[in-house]
């Protein structure tokens, strides 16, 4: 199968108004990390079953922002074979620690409860954000790995999700001490907090961020689930490591707070706090836009101001997150101009990604433009890397077209070649040509068809 996917308009040119309008990151871009760098900001997200895996955005103003790079490029470094939609590479945390960049993540190869395959913590350093190492393997293994370096000790910790056990599996925050270079715990493993909701089987505190202001050390957790109950709650110390004082207005982030269907804006969390050069305060975290019950986009990339009180951060002035207002004197996002892609580079344009990790040749570039797909057995509806290019829809509103070259060769009825809106193996419309068949299985040339697949029915 040789689909060419659907996803939308990515970068375009920006012309400014007025101020911040949320999105900053429209379209499936979970689980935000920043990281400022004198007058430059540099932003991940997670990349899951997607080849080349996690993207860096860069700004110089918190509005514009362009696909800088990507940290996962070599199959030596993101090795997703078989992995299943929600698997692969999720929550990454960018630090800058002794003059190097590193990305701490993880990955999950499968959800299956008899394999019980746990997910890895892995991280990568880079001197430029743009050429990566090899990963390396942290010793504890859970999720929302970050790491944080102790300005005045010069201690580098590792702080995650993680189990108490196998045999409870009971969720919390953890932390040790580790050796940068071989991943390994040199002090104890300790829990560092549980957060604010009931602590059963249920709890998921998760995608620790720690950071220091003033005297304190703080430490943002998510809660709630990446659903409905998604928040945001912060603690304080005077140590890394504890103890945490948890803070009395918690949660800081919460829109569900408002109703679950009352407000566009849902599912707010996962956030990281950061200081601009200006002194001003923003968080930026994920959200989902829910219209009819749904959320077509995803989980994107959100920010909100922060003010201070009592050594207390408040998100967006302890108000709800709406669509309707943007703030700030940066100026702000335009709409996008008409995006074209006639593939007349020696490369993929930044932004294209593979299902998976791919381990043949699938395409090549022609030499006077476009893209010419060379089939394999795999199809959208497989757990495999297909003959497939895709790109991120980043608007509710949007149309889609690819120009198709002559086929010179007979399509069997097998072989397809066309246009999808992917959402994963269970979930795709697709429309493009095939080879048909009568009755009697004989070929009678190329059909037009369109299907939508949909949790193991298929209507065509």
């Amino acid at each position: 199968m040789s689909p060419l996917h659907k996803l939308s308009t990515f970068l375009a040119l920006i012309a400014p108004i007025a101020a911040i309008k949320n999105p900053i990151l429209p379209g499936w871009n979970p689980d935000p990390s920043i990281l400022r760098l004198n007058n430059e900001y540099y932003l991940t997200t997670s990349s899951f079953e997607y080849f080349p895996g996690l993207p860096i955005y860069k700004s110089t103003d918190l509005t514009n922002w362009t696909l800088h790079s990507h940290a996962l490029t070599r199959p030596s470094q993101l090795t997703l074979y078989g992995t299943p939609t929600g698997g692969g590479t999720w929550a990454p945390t960018l630090s800058y620690i002794n003059n190097t960049f590193y990305i701490t993540a993880m990955t999950r190869w499968t959800y299956d409860p008899i394999a019980k395959v746990w997910p890895r913590v892995t991280w990568i350093s880079s001197p430029d954000l743009e050429s990566w190492s090899e990963p390396i393997w942290a010793e504890p293994w859970g999720i929302d790995p970050s790491l944080f370096q102790d300005p005045v000790s010069g201690n580098v910790y590792l702080n995650l999700m993680a189990p108490d056990s196998k045999e409870t599996g009971i969720w919390g925050i953890y932390q040790c001490q580790v050796n940068l270079r071989t991943g390994n715990c040199i002090d104890e493993y300790r829990s560092l907090w549980n957060g604010t909701m009931p602590h059963d089987v249920s709890a998921r505190p998760e995608g620790p961020k720690m950071f220091v202001r003033g005297e304190w050390f703080y430490l943002l957790i998510a809660e709630g689930g990446t659903d409905d109950l998604h928040r945001a709650s912060i603690a304080r110390s005077r140590s890394p490591r504890g103890p945490w004082t948890s803070n009395p207005n918690n949660p800081i982030l919460f829109n569900g707070a408002y109703g679950f269907d009352n407000l566009t804006v849902q599912s707010t969390g996962h956030a990281t706090i950061f200081d601009t050069t200006s002194g001003d305060s923003y968080a930026v975290y994920i959200a989902r836009r829910k219209v009819n019950g749904s959320s077509p986009l995803g989980r994107e990339t959100f920010l909100s101001p922060v003010s201070w009180k009592d050594g207390w951060p408040i998100i967006n002035d302890g108000r709800p997150v709406l669509l309707s207002e943007s703030f700030g004197d940066i100026p702000d996002q335009s709409t996008p101009e008409t995006w074209v892609d006639r593939f007349e580079g020696s490369t993929l344009e930044n932004g294209w990604y593979q299902l998976r990790t791919p381990y043949t040749e699938n395409f090549v570039l022609g030499e006077e433009g476009g893209i010419v797909f060379r089939p394999n057995v795999y199809s959208l509806s497989d757990r495999d890397v297909p003959a497939a290019i895709l790109r991120k829809q980043t608007s509710l509103n949007m149309t889609f077209s690819a120009e198709l070259f002559p086929i010179i060769s007979k399509l069997r009825r097998s072989e397809t070649v066309g246009i999808s809106v992917y959402l994963s193996e269970f979930q795709h419309q697709d429309i493009g040509v095939r080879g048909c068949a009568d009755g009697n299985g004989n070929g009678t040339g190329m059909c037009v068809y369109a299907q939508l697949v949909r949790n193991g029915t298929v209507e065509v």
